[in-house]
């Protein structure tokens, strides 16, 4: 079962990819925000078409499916992972450093 295809899902916003989504409450109300990214090797995978459907109508993008191995597929969350935490790291220093 190793080389059979798994269907995973991007979101898409014209040229960008979907990385992540944060939310605050401002005032009492829950304020949601987007990241996207040109590079797609960091894109969040999306294991569920539903999930995935409901957060690009929520930020105005919409869905791309990747056919793939298991394999790929573990190795697309892995990246993105990496480059969450990296990303945090780096801008966790940037406001300290002042």
């Amino acid at each position: 079962m190793p080389n059979k295809e798994y269907p995973y899902y991007f979101i898409k916003l014209g040229k960008l990819y979907y990385v992540n989504e944060s939310c605050r409450n401002v005032k009492r109300k829950e304020i949601s925000s987007y990241e996207f990214t040109h590079d797609e090797l960091v894109a969040f995978p999306f294991d569920t078409q539903s999930i995935a459907r409901q957060t690009a109508d929520e930020c105005g993008g919409y869905i791309v499916v990747r056919n793939a191995t298991f394999e790929d597929y573990i190795s697309q969350g892995e990246r993105w992972k990496k480059y969450i935490d990296y990303k945090e790291k780096n801008i966790w220093k940037f406001y300290n450093v002042k």
